[in-house]
């Protein structure tokens, strides 16, 4: 049949090509008219390999020049960015549009997501690893002198299969599981309240940038005001702003760049408006730390999933001593091509089996040893870091009343030092200078201190929280949907959440 497809000079040249590449012997063998089927499967077989390796070559060097050309443009259109006086965005926002924007598009947030996401899928395989397994398989036999009239006879089949394993582990992977999700939950929402907070330090921050460029200007209007000063003097003291000016430039790009990160952004300009910015200065006499309501409750239910998980753990050890119970349950054929017999359900078998190693060896009483012999460290390091979290709470209600005084006394210092400089009671202008320059950087220093202390009793304070969880949970399905709309489109998720450049 095949001979046919061939003229008398193409099957010489063939049965020389194919001499060369295979054995002497082989060809030997089929000198008859059956040799040319030799041929053809040798020309059927080799010849697609090579061309598909070839061609896979090729296909590999264009998708890598491709991707080389992609790369390469948006390479250059970065370049032209980050050259061109326009580079990076705008970011005008208020303390609510921030927040609505961090939800979004924090990446921080976006992982809390997720992973109660992934938390939520582990509770559901649980189910789904009960639900019957179906396999389809297809198969066929022939011999190669049939090769014409393969693939003539293929049988086709569907079965299914139960495997429950092991039964006992039913209800602790149950429960280990709603475990993983509430933990998932709390985790997000205490990740949610540090993004917040940073936030929060970023407004704080950029006020403190302006209060320095304040000060910054102030020294230039101080030292033009002054009177007497040589040239020499003049010079020094313009050189000095010139490197307080662009020591605080670059702590501005250094705050730009850290809100773009928050927001997987670039931004060329940024202005946080305090509108809305929530009040969270404590007075030293309201801070009651004994009150484990207001004060600590999420952190308590973490630390009280941490022990719920040790104490998990020493189960799981515990029951290996018990014996393991599977149930397996096969059927036949949901469906066979070459069988006129159809599913018959008293033909279901079960496959009921126990298992039991004995802990002979003394493997799992080692392990129960380890563990509680671990118990005693394990104790005391949490102890310990409670012991720590007090401290730290009580210090750090110490030095918020120490940081109010000094704040206080400072600022009256500072306005009876400018009076006295403009008074003409201070003679050395340089002095003068460095002086003041010592109290603004003492004040932003002490501003800095304040707003870190406040955040760290804001992160504990049940009170203050629940408005802004409760829109955080509100949003929820709203970044689900947008997240869902950007996979359907094809699009990268985060940058559907980016915001367009200014």
């Amino acid at each position: 049949m095949i001979n046919s497809f061939f003229n008398h000079d193409a099957k010489v040249r063939l049965a020389f090509v194919v001499k060369r590449a295979v054995p002497y012997g082989v060809c030997a063998r089929f000198r008859s008219g059956s040799h040319y089927l030799v041929v053809a499967l040798c020309i059927f077989g080799i010849l697609p390999c090579v061309l598909s390796s070839c061609v896979g070559m090729k296909s590999t060097n264009r998708r890598l020049s491709d991707k080389r050309q992609k790369l390469t443009a948006e390479y250059s259109a970065e370049l032209e960015q980050v050259t061109s006086s326009t580079h990076g965005g705008e970011l005008e926002a208020t303390w609510n549009e921030a927040m609505e924007k961090m939800y979004l598009q924090n990446p921080s947030l976006i992982q809390a997501d997720f992973r109660i996401m992934d938390a939520r899928q582990r509770q559901r395989q649980v189910w789904r690893n009960l639900v019957p397994a179906i396999t389809v398989s297809a198969s066929d036999s022939f011999y190669i002198r049939d090769l014409g009239d393969a693939f003539t006879d293929t049988s086709f089949r569907i079965s299914s299969y139960i495997s429950l394993g092991n039964l006992l582990d039913l209800p602790k992977t149950v429960y280990t599981n709603k475990l993983y999700f509430l933990g998932a939950k709390l985790q997000a929402e205490n990740t949610m309240r540090q993004q917040v907070i940073a936030l929060y330090r970023m407004f704080q921050e950029q006020r403190l940038l302006n209060l320095e460029k304040r000060a910054i200007d102030y020294e230039k209007e101080f030292v033009g005001g002054m009177t007497g000063l040589d040239g020499e003097d003049i010079a020094a003291m313009r050189l000095k702003h010139r490197e307080a000016l662009e020591k605080w430039s670059e702590k501005q790009k250094t705050w730009r760049t850290k809100v773009g990160d928050f927001f997987m952004s670039q931004y060329g300009l940024v202005n946080l408006t305090p509108s809305g910015l929530p009040d969270i200065s404590y007075s030293v006499s309201e801070l009651d730390f004994s009150d484990t309501g207001r004060w600590g409750f999420l952190q308590l239910n973490l630390l009280a999933l941490e022990e719920i998980a040790e104490d998990g753990r020493v189960l799981d050890t515990y029951l290996r001593y018990l014996p393991r119970a599977s149930m397996s349950v096969s059927a036949p054929s949901l469906y066979t091509s070459d069988s006129d017999t159809t599913f018959d359900p008293e033909l279901i078998r079960l496959g009921p089996s126990m298992y039991w190693s004995m802990d002979s060896r003394g493997y799992v009483g080692r392990q129960i040893d380890r563990l509680k012999r671990n118990k005693v460290i394990t104790d005391w390091r949490k102890d310990k870091r409670r012991r720590e979290e007090i401290n730290r709470l009580l210090e750090g209600k110490q030095a918020l009343a120490d940081i109010l005084e000094e704040l206080g006394k400072l600022r009256v210092a500072i306005r009876g030092y400018q009076k006295a400089v403009k008074s003409g009671l201070v003679d050395d202008p340089e002095k003068a200078v460095r002086t003041m320059r010592k109290l603004r950087e003492r004040e932003v220093s002490l501003k800095a201190k304040e707003i870190e202390i406040y955040t760290e009793f804001w992160l504990i304070d049940e009170h203050r929280w629940k408005p802004i969880t409760d829109r955080w949970l509100q949003t929820s399905e709203q970044r689900k949907q947008q997240r869902e709309k950007a996979q359907k489109s094809g699009s990268n998720p985060f940058k559907f959440w980016a915001p367009k450049k200014g």
